[in-house]
């Protein structure tokens, strides 16, 4: 009984989200800009492909695996469609789940449902359990008409690529659904639709660009993990006072007192460990962005230059890295272990604000 209450629900919902005319604008404006978007990716992608094949007749064998080592992947298009989906899917996620909760407490066509033979349980899960499928209907929607695309441009994605552009699917989804789990924590705790869509608005503002400027503020860094090291006074200058130059003797590796190059080389383990401070404080302030997330994830997954040069212990390095796993699949199991903690944040984002839906419902006083 509880099963059957639960799909009906869910049902419903995913049928209101299916017909509504708010969520057919969002949709069809990302469509468009989704196919404009990779309709110029798969034009930029020909032109690569292109000078590709001519640097390669014109390069031998050893500079082409110095300088042209990565091949041009159409995986670039839908890295410039991930900007898209973090502003306009976004919207949607947003738009979905705003007005959930509030909607019927302010028509109370809620109080009427409790009134009937059912748990609140099964409303607050059928509800999110049918937005998140029409959440997922329109991913997979924007999904094939990517692949068509593709298709009728010539471009036939190989396996590695194929399995890369669903993983983008995939993150893309738990994204969108990020801020529809936020919205619908949000259209529980207010008492209208109006209050809900702004209190929503104001937590995107907060995740998306707050969250990410504390990360980069130089001031809370200071605060957090103090100031920088200073350098050691500089050796002995070349002129004296009255000289007409005065150039620094270090930090070039030349010969110097053993005590100068102690205090450089303490100097330089500290600003390392400094900066690795910082550079975890900023990752770590930004796990609480989905917004961020999902730009570090995409990015390796769509930038096959970028993924190679996270797996690297050489990032700076022109020549296909050594280390590097030599097949596809191994490569992305390895890039998925190295997004593994942006994976579990963008879990754990909207599992935490249906919690909180889920439990204000629960011991709310309907109306």
């Amino acid at each position: 009984m509880r099963t059957r209450a639960l799909g009906i629900i869910a049902g419903k919902e995913f049928w209101d989200h299916v017909r509504s005319r708010r969520v057919h604008i969002i949709l069809a404006i990302f469509l468009v800009i989704a196919v404009v978007g990779l309709i110029d990716g798969a034009v930029n992608y020909q032109e690569q492909i292109d000078r590709y094949n001519e640097n390669l007749a014109q390069t031998d064998d050893e500079m082409m695996h110095a300088i042209f080592w990565w091949k041009p992947s159409i995986l670039s298009a839908f890295n410039r469609m991930s900007d898209l989906i973090a502003t306009v899917g976004i919207v949607l996620g947003c738009a979905m789940g705003f007005d959930l909760i509030s909607r019927e407490k302010e028509s109370k066509s809620l109080k009427m449902l409790l009134s009937h033979p059912i748990y609140r349980d099964e409303v607050i899960n059928g509800k999110a359990l049918g937005g998140t499928a029409a959440i997922a209907a329109a991913m997979a929607i924007v999904l094939l008409v990517s692949f068509a695309i593709l298709l009728i441009f010539g471009v036939v994605p190989n396996f590695d690529e194929g399995a890369r552009i669903l993983i983008f699917g995939v993150i893309s989804f738990l994204l969108v659904f990020s801020y529809f789990a936020i919205a619908l924590f949000m259209s529980t705790v207010a008492e209208s639709s109006s209050n809900a869509l702004i209190y929503t608005l104001i937590i995107f503002i907060v995740l998306s660009v707050l969250v990410p400027a504390v990360a980069t503020n130089q001031t809370v860094q200071k605060a957090v993990i103090g100031e920088a090291p200073e350098p050691p006074d500089p050796p002995e200058t070349v002129g004296g006072p009255t000289g007409s130059f005065n150039v620094m003797v270090r930090p070039m590796p030349i010969e110097i007192s053993g005590e100068v190059e102690e205090a450089w080389k303490e100097y330089e383990e500290a600003s390392q460990a400094y900066w690795e401070k910082r550079r975890a404080f900023i990752d770590t302030v930004n796990l609480l962005s989905p917004s961020k997330n999902y730009q570090e994830m995409t990015l390796a997954v769509t930038e096959p230059g970028y993924a190679a040069s996270m797996l690297s212990d050489d990032p700076y390095s022109f020549d296909r890295p050594e280390d590097l796993p030599q097949s596809g699949l191994e490569i992305l199991a390895a890039i998925i272990g190295e997004l593994a903690h942006y994976i579990i944040a963008l879990i754990v984002m909207p599992a935490v604000f249906f919690g909180l839906a889920w439990v204000k419902f629960a011991r709310e006083d309907i109306r």
